[in-house]
């Protein structure tokens, strides 16, 4: 029998993904690279914006004729949505995933199987199937905040960390194995540890100590956990075994929003993350995300957040347009005007790429450390120390090169060596 699985969505996807790839094939289960040859399709599925939404669904309207399970976070959210638009698909949670095989099976027998449990699984007792010099590595599952538009808490409600010496015994194994790039994943990274006795710190400064030749990706991390532990943090980020890279939401720079959204933080607590940062570690790369257009977002407070933005000068912005998500408290609010929204979202958008665009292109003419991750359709592509992406015209993966950056734009870096 053959499977194919076609993922969307984050990197915590992503490494649900390489699970099941690595349960199946445990079984005997032959995984192919296209959906024309599987005799049976997953789609592990995303659910946090309405257009990824409205895409898997008219995904799985193509597939009402083969044999399917869904997974991830749409079945789990809202499992309503899933067999509006496919009855016959086998079901499955991102907790259920060691029933993979048994749902596979199912729906080869054109039988429907269903597990949808939300309670965490272990997950690091599974096998996994991993690819290239990347390495996703989950630290917990689930999140400990409840904000009123996200509907992937419905999907993983849990806060779920996972034990320090299993997460550190696996990336000692994937560097063992010649895995280059760590990514810590998580709904929200910073809250590892929250519900033990432990905390993100503990982990960086354990994951410090392991030999070989690797970088670190540390994942989304919401301020007020970053300022639950601020100086250590910092003080773990001086590693040279991390990337100097923060992804600190905003989602709002007006602090009335943030409270509406049930953000746990005000303005000028990101703001303080930000600034204590960049003050100790000056070619720290930042990224964000900003939600435009919240039920209860003014004109007023948009043009705070558009200041905001202006003040920190981020590096990458995920600039998202709400999106009413079905079973959140936000999509009970009187929503704004469709055209205000896109004309709030051009806005932001223009000037997070004018940002980006002016911090790249002081990069040129600097030297740089790349470790080179992917292959393109020419050259490859690479990170240097602060994440940024840089692309070459070669080299292999896994590999470390001094590049000078030669050109710029605001979403990549060009370099030669």
């Amino acid at each position: 029998m053959k499977v194919f699985i076609e993922t969307y969505g984050c990197t915590l996807n992503q490494s649900d993904s390489e699970v099941m790839k690595g349960v199946l094939a445990e079984k005997g289960v032959e995984l192919c690279s296209t959906p024309d040859e599987a005799d049976v399709i997953i789609l592990n599925t995303c659910f946090v914006k309405t257009p990824t939404h409205q895409k898997i669904v008219e995904r799985l309207k193509k597939l009402s004729n083969r044999k399917v399970v869904v997974a991830g976070c749409m079945p789990s959210a809202n499992r309503e949505v899933v067999e509006r638009a496919i009855p016959h698909a086998s079901l499955l949670s991102p907790f259920s995933l060691s029933h993979v095989y048994e749902a596979v099976m199912a729906a080869y027998r054109n039988e429907k199987a269903v597990f949808l449990s939300k309670k965490p699984e272990e997950k690091y007792s599974l096998p996994k199937i991993r690819e290239g010099v990347i390495a996703r590595i989950p630290v917990s599952e689930g999140c400990a905040s409840s904000c009123s538009f996200c509907v992937t808490k419905l999907a993983r409600p849990v806060l779920f960390s996972y034990d320090e010496e299993k997460i550190v015994e696996e990336i000692r194994r994937c560097v063992k194995n010649g895995f280059r790039e760590i990514q810590l994943t998580s709904m929200d990274v910073g809250a590892y540890g929250v519900d033990k006795n432990t905390n993100l710190v503990s982990l960086l400064g354990k994951i410090d100590e392991i030999e070989g030749r690797f970088l670190v990706r540390v994942g989304m991390m919401n301020p007020q956990h970053a300022l639950r532990i601020l100086p250590q943090l910092i003080g773990a980020f001086q590693s040279k075994k991390l990337y100097k890279f923060l992804h600190l939401p905003l989602q709002s720079g007006d602090d009335g929003v943030l409270k509406d959204m049930n953000r746990m933080y005000s303005v000028d607590n990101f703001l303080e993350v930000v600034s204590e940062f960049r003050k100790h570690i000056p070619e720290l790369t930042l990224a964000t995300d900003v939600i435009v257009g919240f039920p209860t977002e003014t004109e007023d407070a948009f043009e705070r957040t558009l200041e905001v933005v202006k003040k920190i000068q981020p590096d990458v912005v995920n600039n998202s347009k709400f999106f009413p998500r079905p079973g959140t408290r936000a999509a009970k609010m009187k929503q704004l005007p469709g055209e205000v929204v896109a004309g709030r979202s051009r806005r932001m958008s223009q000037l997070c790429r004018e940002l980006a665009l002016e911090r790249n292109r002081k990069l040129i003419g600097k030297t740089f450390e790349v470790l080179i991750t992917e292959k393109r359709e020419e050259g490859v592509a690479g990170r240097n120390p602060s994440y940024k992406q840089v692309l070459l015209n070669h080299g292999k993966l896994g590999e470390f090169v001094n590049a000078t950056i030669c050109d710029a734009t605001s979403c990549y870096l060009r370099g030669i060596f």
